[in-house]
């Protein structure tokens, strides 16, 4: 018995010597869903964030501005993916918000990237900001 208290003891003390492993850092929201509250533009929309409305802008992906050539299509065809939906977001941009203080984040809806499906549909390119 006093053996076995030994080989257990020096097992603790093996891993307390250890370094700490230091955690992946995951750019995921613990709290992922959230009602969308309304669409403002093809690539900006509101949710209910940290217990206000948020702006959200999509990462990764340019659409036309409401006063652009194909502007109007993208705003309703974000509203048609997502009006009335809840949203699951990620975070995989190297800062959480832009300068305007949207959130910028991958947007999925029943299991689709959002930004993905206004590219496959030539509402929006890709873009990655400088």
């Amino acid at each position: 018995m006093r053996r076995l208290l030994i080989i257990l003891g020096s097992l603790w003390l093996l891993g307390c010597m250890q370094e700490p492993r230091e955690r992946e850092p995951t750019r995921e929201v613990t709290a992922r869903a959230f009602d969308v509250l309304r669409i403002i533009d093809g690539d900006t929309f509101v949710i209910m964030y940290d217990g206000e409305p948020t702006p959200v802008r999509l990462w990764g992906i340019d659409a036309p501005e409401a006063g652009e050539p194909e502007g109007e299509k993208a705003t309703h065809a974000l509203r048609d993916l997502m009006e009335g939906k809840t949203v699951n977001i990620l975070f995989p941009a190297p800062r959480k918000r832009d300068n305007f203080g949207r959130l910028l984040c991958t947007v999925y809806v029943d299991g689709l990237d959002v930004g993905q499906e206004l590219i496959k549909a030539g509402l929006a390119k890709p873009y990655r900001a400088k």
